[in-house]
């Protein structure tokens, strides 16, 4: 067995006005057999602070970030392999990004994590692993 098996498992589902099921799609296991995971429950201390994340493992194949502040937004800055830093997303009050190769390529992933809050103390889940 590898050193992290990370999995993911994961069901979109979508429902009319009057409570019924329009989508119910499971998405997963989606594994990836890699050398690390890394859970965090963070705090994000100082207002408009760009923080940069160690990464766990020169190439972060999974990621999965949630805002858990009430009002904060972070804005989340990355390098994708082999590319630039650049502003991936904003992040907002409950939101969720995500993203999980399954295999190892020259494009994949990211090399580098900025986290960015409009809030002081804003606190945040992140998973990291490759």
């Amino acid at each position: 067995m590898s050193a992290s098996q990370n999995n993911l498992s994961l069901i979109l589902n979508q429902q009319d006005s009057a409570g019924v099921n329009v989508l119910n799609r499971t998405v997963g296991a989606v594994t990836f057999a890699g050398v690390v995971g890394q859970w965090t429950d963070g705090i994000l201390v100082t207002i408009a602070t760009p923080v940069a994340i160690t990464l766990p493992t020169a190439i972060v194949l999974q990621l999965f970030l949630k805002n858990t502040h009430a009002t904060a937004v972070i804005t989340v800055t990355w390098t994708p392999q082999g590319g630039a830093a650049n502003i991936s997303q904003k992040l907002g009050p409950g939101g969720v990004l995500l993203f999980w190769h399954t295999v190892t390529s020259a494009t994949a992933g990211i090399t580098t994590l900025t986290l960015n809050p409009d809030t002081g103390n804003c606190t945040f889940d992140l998973f990291l692993g490759g």
